[in-house]
């Protein structure tokens, strides 16, 4: 079975280095912090309180622990936290908050949250430090995961763990938890991907550890020039709503790229940012200015039958290399309208192909599956390629702005 592919990214200049500031020299934070939380002092009734289920050192993945890993990084390099559903590692360092003030009341929301259960927290902390980035990522990949579960309409008692392979699993489907692994240096995130992945990647990849069947996100933050607080945070939930769907009754063949850009999409961009988990191709004139209002940039090729990808074109597109800019942004506004009409049926189209027997053939099987995506759209929306076109361009004419 392939590894899954790396996700592609656009990166932007930070604006601080725009104006002729020097980066931030590099600092080793976490190393310096201990292994003791100081928002719950390994409390146990904090702990519960804000889904903790455990710290390091614990089992990763395929058979190695993160013992194993803090070995091949260095010692004390890496925060390790166990949830209900995930277990994560970062390295990151303090950073700012974000400079937006849509993002900057979101991330506010979300510290209000995390402070009724650790209220060890400060209502609004100058920086976020490591172990504050743990904790809100830790609640971001749990709210992610609530939210994939509402949309499939089920909850973990739909998942009891009857085994230890796919579809057995108390995860989805899958027998072991999540990985989410947030390293500061792209030197770390090599290293990490070449002894445990046989894989040459230093950027943003997600990998799926075949031994334990486990879904990892990681990401090196000094890769991702330009990407503030609220871009990672973003990028990161594009991830992992990616790997949610790849392991949801088992990562035995791809679904639609369509359809898992899309979704990954709309619930990453729920978190503003100007930062794009995307690539766009050299064929593609994208204005910077407005590069990431994408309601904008879709209504203005809606407005032209030409400039529009028909469905059936987007709809067997297969490989990674083929998704620009206008390949995601029409993708996601597929899902949006889709999601507008009805999100439940959202959730019934991604079960039904997610529960098809696999034939243990890749490319096969995701032939099929596509073919299989186009007969659900019809039988649950009562559309096919040509109405979904049409009723797509009218609403996207009808609800997105002008400007």
């Amino acid at each position: 079975m392939p590894s899954l592919r790396r996700l592609l990214l656009l990166t932007l200049l930070p604006a601080a280095f725009a104006r002729g500031q020097d980066p931030p020299k590099e600092v080793d934070e976490v190393k310096g912090l201990g292994p003791v939380d100081p928002y719950t002092k390994r409390d146990p009734g904090l702990m519960a309180a804000a889904a903790v289920v455990g710290y390091g050192p614990f089992a990763w993945a395929d058979f190695f622990s993160t013992t194993d890993v803090d070995q091949a990084l260095g010692e004390g390099r890496v925060l390790w936290l166990e949830t209900p559903h995930f277990k994560l590692g970062t390295s990151l360092r303090s950073v700012d908050w974000p400079a937006s003030s849509e993002a900057k009341k979101l991330l506010q929301e979300e510290i209000k949250l995390l402070r009724q259960k650790l209220p060890r927290i400060a209502a609004k902390p100058k920086r976020l430090d490591p172990w504050l980035l743990l904790h809100l990522y830790a609640q971001r990949c749990e709210k992610a995961y609530a939210e994939f579960q509402q949309l499939i309409g089920a909850t973990d008692a739909d998942f009891p763990a009857k085994g230890k392979l796919p579809r057995e699993g108390a995860f989805l489907g899958q027998p072991e938890k999540f990985l989410v692994l947030l390293l500061q240096k792209r030197s770390d995130m090599a290293r990490y991907m070449d002894r445990f992945c046989g894989r040459k990647d230093d950027r943003s990849a997600r990998h799926y550890h075949a031994k334990s069947y486990q879904m990892l996100f990681c990401l090196a933050a000094d890769a991702l020039e330009g990407f503030d607080e609220s871009g990672v945070h973003s990028h990161v939930i594009d991830g992992v709503w990616h790997n949610l769907m790849s392991g949801y009754q088992g990562n035995d063949f791809p679904l639609p790229l369509w359809f898992t850009e899309g979704l990954a999409h709309y619930h990453s961009r729920m978190v503003p940012t100007e930062a794009l988990s995307v690539m766009v191709k050299d064929d593609e004139a994208v204005d910077q200015v407005q590069q990431n209002n994408w309601p904008v940039r879709v209504r203005r090729r809606v407005q032209h039958l030409d400039y529009c990808i028909p469905f059936e074109k987007l709809a067997a597109i297969s490989d990674w290399a083929d998704c620009g800019y206008n390949v995601h942004t029409q993708s996601w506004s597929r899902l949006d309208y889709l999601m507008h009409l009805d999100p439940e049926k959202v959730g019934v189209m991604l079960s039904r192909m997610k529960s098809v027997q696999p034939i243990n053939d890749w490319e096969a099987q995701g032939a099929q599956i596509r073919v299989m995506a186009q007969k659900l759209l019809a039988e649950l929306y009562e559309m096919d390629a040509a109405t979904f076109d049409a009723r797509w361009r009218d609403w996207v004419l009808k609800t997105y702005p002008k400007k």
